[in-house]
């Protein structure tokens, strides 16, 4: 096999037929632990320098390879890198390199070692005039581990927004290595960066990584960094909140990558809820107050006539003070819509209006009439439904039977209208029904002397 200038053409000409974006081999598994089981022998007899030039550049691609990776035996190894200087065979050397940038690992002494290696024969290769290796080598520090992560996420970081810039300029932008563990790691120490950033800076960040992680078909790239990604979208926000453009781009960047909404699908965020609480603690504060100001929005537009509208104010004002609550009184924990059919299509048009996509996540009931929602919320132990129009508030406790769940997409008929605790919206002047809620919701009663309560002013 000729060999013609290394990079990029000739490198991915050598290793493109085994490296896929995977990191793994192209050849069947089997056909690899027979390799490396040929390759071990050669190495305990002596025999290394009888191997064809196939099998030696085929050798250099599995190194980091199980199922017996040839890297982690001292003899072996040495004896196949001495091969490749001894012989200046090119091919192989830029396949274990390109091994070695794959299968990359913080803290692994095998790569250490390995990095060790390549490292003093990079030094004395007979490198050709057009090789790039020995510029990236240099100036991105590939070859020593405890410094190459750091110093590519901060390259990327201030690339402007052209990650993809950066990786070029390192010989990494090839399938295999963009996804490999250099870059990978390098991924998430980024994301330690953004985590600790504030404002403008947050921002910029956020909208770099956002860039960084997206593959060729828009998917997340990174898998074993979700938990570090997620941390680094939402922990900057944990005092502050950003812009609401900004806060709607990463709920729906985090929905794509995430594999859906985390209130419909938990399972998929489990790794988050139980490695970074915090961020899922933002996250679902945002979601709330999405399905709030959705549910609040709707109907808006579905109230009749003007003295609707106007008890329909103080419902709004109400819910809305104890969204924005400052600690002083409980707030809301979680909160989800129902809509009726009319509800449902209104809301539709909202997200697709604003190009919030937040807002076309809701439950479906057929409880009341079309043009009727139910707003169901969890406060500390309390799950209450609050209909639009006439339609009464209703309370469980914690432990009370059918409490409805929240996060459904569909509530069958009778399911949001039957709990042990019930109210109606009475005159707004006399602040009666808004009295008595709030005084469940705080804890202090269930029955209570004439009211003199009104609402918090938003």
């Amino acid at each position: 096999m000729r060999i013609g200038a290394p990079e990029p053409a000739g490198l991915r000409k050598a290793v493109s037929k085994l490296v896929q974006q995977s990191g793994g081999p192209e050849i069947p598994a089997e056909e690899v632990a027979e390799l490396q089981r040929r390759i071990i022998e050669c190495a305990s007899t002596g025999s290394l320098s009888d191997l064809t030039r196939r099998d030696l550049r085929e050798a250099c691609k599995a190194v980091l390879h199980p199922p017996t990776p040839l890297a982690a035996e001292p003899q072996v190894i040495a004896g196949l890198l001495d091969q490749v200087e001894r012989n200046k065979r090119r091919a192989a050397f830029f396949a274990v390199i390109d091994a070695y940038l794959d299968g990359f690992e913080l803290e692994n002494d095998m790569i250490l070692s390995l990095a060790g290696q390549l490292e003093a024969i990079a030094s004395r290769w007979p490198w050709r005039p057009n090789d790039h290796w020995p510029d990236r080598l240099e100036r991105f520090s590939l070859l020593e581990p405890k410094r190459a992560p750091e110093l590519l996420a901060k390259r990327v970081l201030s690339s402007g927004g052209k990650p993809l810039n950066i990786l070029a300029e390192a010989g990494l932008d090839v399938a295999g290595r963009r996804f490999g563990g250099l870059v990978e790691a390098a991924f998430r120490f980024a994301c330690h960066i953004v985590m600790a950033s504030q404002g403008q800076e947050a921002v910029d960040g956020q909208r770099v990584l956002i860039e960084w992680a997206r593959d060729d078909a828009g998917k997340f790239g990174y898998q074993k960094a979700w938990p570090d990604f997620v941390k680094a979208s939402l922990v900057p926000w944990e005092v502050v909140e950003p812009s609401e453009a900004h806060k709607s781009a990463l709920l729906e960047m985090l929905e794509h990558f995430g594999g859906g909404d985390p209130r419909a699908h938990p399972e998929r965020w489990r790794a988050v809820m139980d490695t970074a609480p915090g961020a899922y603690a933002v996250l679902m504060r945002w979601l709330t107050r999405v399905s709030v100001l959705q549910f609040l929005d709707v109907v808006d537009r579905l109230m009749p006539d003007h003295e609707a509208k106007l008890m329909w104010a103080y419902r709004r004002a109400f819910w809305t003070s104890y969204l924005l609550s400052d600690g002083s009184s409980p707030g809301i924990d979680a909160a989800w819509v129902a809509f009726g059919k009319e509800g449902a299509r209104l809301a539709k048009r909202a997200a697709s209006e604003s190009g919030d996509k937040s807002f076309s996540a809701f439950g479906k009931q057929n409880d009341k009439s079309s043009d009727h929602a139910a707003l169901i919320l969890q406060i500390g132990d309390l799950t209450i439904v609050d209909w639009s129009h006439n339609a009464k508030y209703q309370v469980w406790r914690r432990g009370d039977k059918g409490a409805p769940k929240l996060f459904q997409s569909y509530y069958s008929c009778g399911s949001l209208y039957s709990a042990p605790i019930s109210g109606t919206h009475a005159s707004p002047s006399t602040y009666a029904w808004q009295k008595r809620l709030a005084e469940i919701i705080e804890g202090k009663t269930f029955f209570f002397p004439k009211p003199c309560w009104k609402p918090k002013r938003v």
